[in-house]
């Protein structure tokens, strides 16, 4: 069946996919864009965050199968992903679904703010994006980890789960896909509860 670019922009619409990098940005506005390279934001650079990374190791085909379809519908050439090298199984992972494919992948240094798709697009294609300009400006869309998985299931159901990491002074850290709309002492529970009183 020949893609529908429409059909995957509407589904995108209707499943309610919005950026999961935090600025929420609807996501059937870049797929409805034409440019030359979709950037997978795989950099994590807020600390002790993991989702990217459990994403990537739980759920990689996908990730890929996403920036495929982001791909197909802006009319890209190439997919970069762009992860820090520290993570070398994620990234030997990565490398082996990815080796024929028009998809490469760029190891970022371990530096703050790796993950600010300014420094992103600078660091995976040598481009700048100018002051109050978006990557659209310079031929990129960029999309995080878990946008791209939501996108890879838009066609059969909308979002209605959310990936976090609960750490720090809580019995048992983790990394949960929880859903919409659940509190902070719900997922904290989860977590086993507080290891202070304040």
């Amino acid at each position: 069946m020949p893609f529908d670019k429409t059909e995957l922009v509407n589904k995108i619409k209707t499943a309610g996919i919005v950026g999961a990098g935090g600025a929420g940005f609807p996501s059937y506005v870049k797929a409805n864009s034409q440019c030359e390279t979709v950037i997978l934001n795989a950099a994590e650079c807020e600390p002790l965050l993991k989702k990217d990374q459990i994403i990537l190791d739980l759920y990689s085909e996908e990730v890929i199968k996403g920036m495929y379809l982001l791909m197909q519908s802006t009319g890209a050439r190439r997919g970069i992903i762009g992860i820090k090298k520290k993570h070398e199984k994620l990234i030997e992972k990565l490398e082996k679904i990815c080796s024929k494919t028009n998809i490469s992948i760029f190891k970022l240094g371990d530096f703050y703010p790796a993950g600010d798709e300014f420094c992103l697009v600078y660091e995976t294609t040598g481009k700048v994006i100018a002051p109050g300009e978006i990557p659209l400006n310079v031929g990129c869309v960029v999309n995080n980890v878990e946008t791209v998985y939501n996108i890879a299931l838009s066609d059969k159901k909308p979002v209605i789960e959310k990936f976090i990491t609960i750490t720090g002074a809580v019995k048992k850290p983790a990394t949960i896909k929880v859903p919409v709309g659940i509190t902070f002492s719900q997922a904290i529970e989860f977590c086993g509860g507080f290891t202070v009183k304040n």
